[in-house]
């Protein structure tokens, strides 16, 4: 039996959000032996290449004018920031905390769409937009020794994403997504590489070696597979399978190094997914005019 738009959609998503954790493991393992910004930059070139090959395959670049537009140029800017503090954050802190925090990017989106795109919000959806941040908090944990440095710059990445996906929306839907692709993956590359060529080149061990490698691979098939996902069925339907990166998280981040979130940790978590969903639930039923 043929599988239905949203599902097909549910499971690109599902996938998607595999093959970035997969990626996301990879690079915390190639940063034990060599700086993230090192790891990325090597990361950065093969995949860059092979965007390129695609946006000539699909005739992409006969559109490269566009690469000077203002919001393309502001996305990128928001996701190399993003990006950046993302990666560095994440070998100082255990690989489902930071999925879980960067999982509060749906709930960001709610203020950030109020601001910049003058959608109206109810009181529902502000709601679970608090729920989340009660959750970042348990898992933040300010208190009297104050805010760890990693976790917070984790935090922040979620923000910068956020706005990446609202002004995402703003742009013009007749640039192609691949030449987007190309703008993001070619300025994280040129970025990382003038702080290596700045900082000095580490020696690459076999380990570094490997997981760059991984981290091609499942950086590229995941960004393939959630853009299938972004064009298969319904957002409001196949949304909360974004979630499902938090099992591989905490599965890999278990498997590999032995990390597993606390009680707080755990019930952080909990209400950023609880939050989420429900934010999701909200969307759909004012989509459907319920």
């Amino acid at each position: 039996m043929a599988l239905s738009d949203n599902a097909r959609g549910a499971a690109f998503l599902t996938a998607a959000m595999a093959f970035f954790v997969v990626n996301d493991t990879a690079m915390k393992i190639a940063a034990a032996d060599v700086p993230m910004l090192q790891a990325m930059a090597i990361r950065g070139l093969p995949v860059t290449l092979a965007f390129l090959a695609i946006a000539w395959r699909t005739g992409a670049l006969a559109r490269l004018r566009h690469l000077g537009d203002r919001l393309v140029v502001a996305r990128t800017v928001v996701e190399v920031s993003g990006s950046l503090l993302f990666m560095l954050a994440l070998p100082h802190i255990p690989l489902a905390t930071a999925l879980a925090l960067n999982q509060t990017v749906p709930l960001l989106i709610v203020p950030l769409a109020v601001v910049l795109l003058k959608e109206k919000v109810g009181w529902r959806r502000a709601l679970a937009v608090a729920g989340g941040f009660a959750g970042v908090l348990l898992i933040l944990r300010p208190g009297t020794e104050g805010l760890n440095g990693w976790l917070l710059a984790s935090f922040a990445s979620a923000f910068f994403f956020a706005l990446r996906d609202t002004l995402t929306r703003m742009i013009d839907p007749r640039i192609p997504s691949m030449l987007i692709a190309i703008t993001m993956s070619g300025a994280v590359m040129v970025v990382c590489a003038g702080a290596t060529w700045v900082h000095g080149w580490v020696p690459m061990t076999p380990s570094a070696w490997g997981g760059v490698a991984v981290a091609c691979v499942t950086v590229g098939i995941g960004y393939l597979a959630s853009v299938a996902a972004m064009r298969t069925g319904e957002l409001s339907s196949t949304g909360a399978f974004r979630y499902s990166a938090l099992i591989w998280a905490t599965l890999l981040g278990w498997i590999v190094w032995g990390e597993l979130p606390d009680a707080l940790g755990w019930a952080g978590i909990a209400l950023i997914v609880a939050s989420g969903l429900y934010a999701l639930h909200r969307a759909r039923v004012r989509a459907s005019g319920a």
